[in-house]
């Protein structure tokens, strides 16, 4: 049995994909495909994966515009679980700007766990310290850029592909 184009993974007449390997990326299709809970649950950890990547990239090694790199990877991450959903890119997009701002707050708290010089206990800088007073000095262009291209990327990957009829 022949594959209808090059590339194509499926036997001509089939409408399912062929599944390679249990736990493959055909499976994952399949099971966001059958629930939306599912692809909005596996949107969600992807966004906080890519929240924990920013916080430890931004708090403990400081880098600076490389982290738009995690916004869009992590934005299309998102929007790619919802693809299968219809009328995904306002959800992929509320999703991306939650985990934008998680990213934020685990920065704040990395930043906190690993303050040099400080003789308080984490919990004491915390306090000390609160999430909108260390803010509004870290909040720049950067951040705002991180925010648009965060929702722009999950918002575009959430969009139906569009195949030509044949």
């Amino acid at each position: 049995m022949g594959m209808t184009e090059p590339g194509e993974r499926r036997p001509p007449g089939t409408t399912a994909p062929v599944i390679d390997s249990p736990g493959g990326a055909d499976r994952l299709r399949q099971l966001r495909a059958r629930s939306p809970a599912i692809a909005i649950a596996l949107a969600i950890a992807v966004a906080l994966l890519a929240a924990l990547a920013w916080a430890l990239l931004r708090g403990v090694l400081e880098l600076g515009i490389g982290l738009l790199a995690v916004a869009a990877l992590g934005g299309w991450s998102v929007g790619a679980m919802l693809r299968q959903m219809h009328r995904a890119a306002g959800l992929a997009a509320a999703i991306a700007a939650g985990g934008w701002f998680v990213g934020l707050l685990l920065t704040w708290l990395v930043s906190m766990a690993i303050l040099p010089g400080s003789t308080r206990t984490f919990l004491g800088r915390v306090e000390g310290t609160p999430f909108l007073d260390w803010l509004s000095p870290q909040f720049g262009l950067l951040e705002v850029a991180a925010l648009v291209v965060w929702v722009s990327a999950a918002a575009y990957a959430a969009r139906p592909s569009v195949r030509p009829a044949s």
